[in-house]
């Protein structure tokens, strides 16, 4: 069946949500290429294959061709994951395409035409006042890029953050670290801003998206040469109090451990002296009894301080499960671009096309990885990107995952087109796979 405007794929309304669903997302002919040929995208749905005219292969798999239509894509793709979010699930959109093909506009939208994160924020809020226990809804967010393979918060000034590991596999996207008003250091995730209303976080997240990177690229003059990462979740009054507390207790316990340290440095320094040989023999001396009780009482206020720690952490996981919250995440992926001979770049082009592609590269060989059987290694840090998306990709941890492969209808960028559904296929059969 030819793509016509609408979704060819349509599922009943009663259908079980699937974990991951690729479909692809044809934008239409711009006025300076209203002289070339249309390249036309069918949807077969035996099979879910797509089909590119004049390319002999059909890619299986697919969920469905999207319509260039807002509204109408956003309603088959993404309005599905909204009643999830408010049951308690993570969800994940991400675009994925070359440059100028539509992956900004899918996600944000342009002008007056609202886009998939706007349309789902104004039904989020709509279907939790429909609901009979209705009693106001603040929805948290966190918006940020990575941009040549660092991390800015768009919500704050694009001030520098960090991704980091914890011991259980965790990801953590966190802000660089800073200082409290009495000398406590506080180290906390990237800022987190509330809303009560649509219109009060379309606010938020357009004054974010005006500190993105952008730049000239081979197709677009004004191309976001970072990938954008927007986090939705719903939130409690007491859940956003209790994720303060953690941080407060946790400043409490760096100055404290630093000075326990320093007290023990102290103490061995009177107890042993060095040798010309770099060795260390005991000095005689004894430790006073109050340096000695000094670090016990030191080692007591650090117990103390991590049990504050472990009680607000505790109080966290109560009231996320009081709140039965869930979280909607849009990724407007940088596009993919050609870097060969012939183009003329600035070297500052040239790194940030070359680190958009080492990165979508790197996504591409952990969900190849993260869906074979028998894997036991998938290359997550090899790239911040994929660091942040980790627990999307791999089967045991995702939830409900949307990826909008985004191409031309134009004939000019075929090629990049039919690049951008390989790269769709690949996603679509190792999901299926899993």
């Amino acid at each position: 069946m030819p793509h016509d405007g609408s979704l060819l794929d349509l599922p009943s309304s009663n259908k079980p949500l699937e974990m991951t669903k690729v479909y692809v997302r044809p934008r239409p002919l711009a006025v300076s290429e209203a002289g070339d040929a249309s390249v036309c995208y069918e949807f077969h749905e035996d099979g879910g294959g797509v089909r590119v005219s004049g390319f002999a292969k059909q890619f299986p798999h697919f969920e469905g061709v999207l319509s260039p239509d807002n509204n109408e894509a956003y309603a088959h793709a993404i309005q599905p994951l909204v009643p999830a979010m408010l049951a308690g699930a993570t969800s994940c959109c991400f675009a994925y395409g070359h440059t100028n093909s539509g992956k900004t506009h899918t996600i944000f939208g342009y002008g007056e035409d609202q886009g998939m994160y706007q349309r789902a924020i104004h039904d989020l809020f709509e279907l939790h006042q429909s609901s009979a226990t209705a009693n106001g809804l603040l929805v948290q967010v966190r918006f940020y890029e990575l941009y040549n393979g660092k991390v800015y918060d768009l919500l704050n000034h694009r001030q520098p953050g960090f991704v980091r590991e914890d011991a259980h596999g965790v990801i953590h996207v966190r802000s660089a670290t800073t200082m409290g008003p009495n000398g406590e250091v506080l180290t906390q995730a990237l800022r987190a801003a509330y809303a009560r209303t649509p219109e009060a976080l379309i606010a938020l997240v357009a004054g974010g998206r005006s500190l993105r990177a952008a730049g000239t690229s081979e197709l677009h003059d004004q191309s976001s040469r970072s990938h954008a990462v927007l986090e939705l979740e719903v939130v409690t009054e007491e859940l956003a109090q209790a994720r303060q507390d953690v941080v407060i207790a946790e400043s409490q316990v760096v100055p404290l451990g630093k000075a326990r340290d320093d007290q023990y440095i102290a103490i061995q320094m009177t107890l042993y002296v060095a040798a010309a040989d770099g060795s260390y023999a005991a000095s005689g001396a004894v430790a006073s009894p109050e340096a000695t009780a000094r670090l016990h009482g030191l080692e007591t206020q650090v117990r103390l301080a991590e049990a504050v720690v472990e009680a607000a952490k505790e109080r966290v996981a109560a009231e996320k499960a009081r709140c039965n919250g869930g979280m909607l995440v849009f990724v407007d992926l940088a596009g993919a671009e050609y870097t060969g001979r012939g183009l003329s770049r600035s070297p500052k082009e040239m790194k940030e096309a070359k680190e958009i592609n080492t990165s979508l590269l790197a996504l591409k060989e952990c969900i190849r990885a993260a869906q074979t059987t028998g894997s036991t290694h998938v290359p997550f840090r090899n790239s911040k990107l994929t660091m942040v998306l980790k627990s999307h990709l791999e089967p045991e941890h995702a939830a409900h995952t949307v990826m909008v492969a985004t191409v031309s209808s134009a004939e000019m960028h075929r090629s990049k087109s039919v690049d951008t559904i390989k790269y769709a296929a690949l996603v679509a059969d190792a999901f299926k796979r899993s």
